[in-house]
């Protein structure tokens, strides 16, 4: 994981035509803006797996709309852990033995972890 700090705050970028970046974790930071003088500004940090801080999801960005960005984003950071036939599977073998109650518990808990991090991130 990389964190990366700017003193502008961020939110998400087009990559290419198949995937966002989403700055998520964001969390306060002192910017370093004159080496020389070591003066700081206040700004942001991000935390993701690419080396500017951000968060790369799989999404067909050309079908990227203001009424269905939260969708897309939320099921591009499940699509990071969960293939679409893992997903399939979890939900259609619902609870019907202990082991597949907590597959799908253990889902259920990831997605809702998606959701909360795409909705702050919306909400900047």
């Amino acid at each position: 994981m990389n964190t990366v700090s700017y003193i502008e705050r961020k939110k998400y970028v087009r990559y290419d035509a198949n995937s966002y970046l989403l700055y998520l974790n964001e969390a306060p930071a002192d910017v370093v803006v004159d080496e020389e003088s070591g003066e700081t500004a206040r700004g942001y940090s991000y935390t993701g797996e690419e080396t500017d801080g951000s968060t790369r999801i799989s999404v067909d960005a050309r079908t990227v709309t203001d009424e269905n960005r939260r969708g897309k984003f939320v099921a591009g950071l499940i699509g990071r852990r969960y293939s679409i036939d893992d997903q399939i599977a979890i939900l259609a073998n619902s609870d019907n033995t202990a082991e597949h109650a907590e597959e799908l518990r253990t889902f259920e808990a990831y997605r809702a972890e998606c959701k909360r991090q795409v909705d702050e991130l919306l909400n900047r």
